[in-house]
């Protein structure tokens, strides 16, 4: 860390998983630097890193408490990333993408606003986007909608803390969002069928 003149004030040196090794100082002075590993802070009172929803444990190279998202994070609750060198996850959270069936006049209003309001229960219900769509009919069977209402579907990618994963009340999993979607134009995916 250099201070505005680029005068050398603080390097460190910091382990594998984020647990600082030395602090080298260029000044006689401590210099307090609470940053680590991207995403966290030094907490001084637990010397554990804060993660916004979460604590990390440096030592060990975990966070202390269960992922907030569960099992969708993957089988690990309590892992920070997959490999700490290439793979980061700054808030201790998550996108996952989602799947969204409509009419056409939703699919306009959607495209146009870029934005998915809430319906029924103040939600926006959707599906994992992975693998082929279903058609109309399958969705409408599946989802127990009018068919007219799963002609088009878009594809989108929302943090994981805003949804909810369940079986509803005819055992079908879903993702329920509560409050209106802000759709990201470059990750957003407009699928329109005939």
């Amino acid at each position: 860390m250099t201070a505005a003149d680029g005068t050398l004030v603080w390097a460190g040196y910091i382990r594998g998983f984020g647990e600082n090794a030395a602090d080298i100082s260029n000044s006689g002075a401590y210099f307090h630097q609470p940053l680590r590993l991207p995403g966290q802070y030094f907490d001084d009172e637990t010397g554990l890193h804060y993660n916004l929803f979460r604590y990390y444990a440096p030592e060990c190279g975990r966070f202390v408490s269960q992922d907030p998202i569960g099992l969708r994070g993957g089988l690990n609750l309590y892992q920070y990333a997959p490999n700490s060198l290439t793979w980061i996850d700054p808030l201790g959270l998550d996108v996952i993408r989602l799947r969204h069936y409509t009419s056409n006049q939703g699919f306009a209003a959607i495209k146009e606003s870029m934005k998915i309001l809430a319906g029924d229960q103040n939600a926006v219900f959707a599906v994992r986007a992975k693998g082929k769509p279903l058609s109309m009919a399958d969705a409408a069977d599946k989802f127990k909608i009018k068919q007219n209402h799963a002609r088009n579907y878009i594809d989108f990618d929302i943090d994981t803390n805003r949804v909810e994963f369940r079986k509803n009340d005819l055992g079908v999993e879903e993702y329920k969002i509560k409050g209106d979607i802000e759709l990201d134009e470059k990750t957003t995916e407009f699928n329109k069928r005939c």
